[in-house]
């Protein structure tokens, strides 16, 4: 096995190794990244020429080695690998100890993995820590539409989704982004802060990903005024619903729930799950939770050192101002 920086004319190829992971998703591939603008590269654990393991090592928006926002998950992945589960097993903690090893030198190394990567051992070896996080997952494999619906808290959301319904709103798909960026800023500044994502960017993320077909808006619109905006990033894995704006004042009961309840039915047909982004939220678990998914687990790791110990302390300050937790 060896450890090497891959260089941009193998990026194709580990675009189709990422497609191939168990722990792979288009957050790791290297034109979402860049969509993104993200500072990035890619560490590689090869074998007989080809790609076993690997890890995207990108910078986020203060330029330290975390996940970008709107990308959801990062960390190792792996090959299928060998049917035979110890012989499987031993190649990756060989792998992961070497990339555990060389991550080690970066200070700021602080990622959110993939829900699928389940043994952090090798990184406790080398003295990082670790938090579980979860997030909510629709599973359209094991659920029909009606089965998924029935999951719903009646209370909660099946009544807001009638409410919705009734309320005389309009329901599109492929929204201007002005009224997406104008419903995820006023939901920002209604929460008292600035948003945290410059028009620019985000346009260019969006416009991107919508040209490539990976990325769906959608908006409910009432009195000719759009009240409620959402945007889905999606591959046949999975769909991740990552950007929600609201006008409070404006929106007729029910109507971002029947929005969410409408894509939800969307990717029914298109893709394995369907993943809810800020389920740890403390405003927005209670509701995405309602919706019946699964609570899967994914794992939060990072070097235990000052720097991350300061700014985690720093960012929990932040939550419970902001949040009151």
């Amino acid at each position: 096995m060896e450890l090497k920086i891959l260089q941009r004319d193998e990026y194709d190829i580990w675009n189709e190794f990422v497609d191939s992971s168990p722990q792979g998703s288009l957050f790791s591939k290297t034109w979402y990244l860049d969509s993104l603008g993200a500072d990035y590269y890619i560490l590689a654990v090869k074998y007989k020429g080809r790609i076993i393991a690997g890890i995207v090592l990108a910078k986020n928006e203060i330029n330290t080695y975390a996940n970008p926002m709107l990308d959801k998950y990062l960390g190792v992945l792996f090959e299928v690998g060998s049917s035979n589960q110890h012989k499987r097993e031993s190649n990756e903690y060989k792998a992961m100890e070497m990339i555990a090893k060389e991550c080690k030198k970066i200070k700021s190394f602080d990622y959110y993995f993939h829900p699928n990567f389940d043994n952090w051992i090798p990184f406790s070896w080398e003295g990082y820590t670790q938090k579980t996080r979860y997030t909510y997952r629709i599973n359209y494999k094991a659920n029909t539409l009606e089965e998924i619906y029935s999951n719903f808290h009646h209370r909660i959301v099946k009544n807001n989704i009638k409410k919705g319904q009734k309320s005389g709103v309009e329901i599109r798909k492929n929204i201007p982004f002005e009224d997406l960026w104008e419903l995820v800023d006023k939901t920002f500044l209604r929460q008292g802060s600035k948003s945290p994502f410059k028009k620019e960017k985000l346009k260019y993320y969006v416009q991107t990903l919508e040209k490539m077909g990976v990325l769906k808006t959608w908006g409910t619109y009432f009195d000719g005024r759009c009240v409620t905006a959402g945007a889905v990033v999606y591959e046949p894995k999975s769909a991740y619903f990552l950007l929600n704006g609201i006008d409070i004042e404006n929106m007729p009961r029910g109507a971002n729930t029947y929005m969410i309840y409408e894509i939800i039915k969307f990717f029914s047909d298109k893709c394995g799950y369907f993943d809810f982004e800020g389920s740890m939220l403390p405003g927005v678990e209670p509701l995405y939770r309602k919706f019946g998914g699964e609570r899967v687990q994914y794992m939060q790791i990072w070097n235990d050192n000052f720097l991350n110990y300061a700014k985690l302390k720093v960012k929990k300050i932040y939550k419970r101002m902001r949040y009151g937790r």
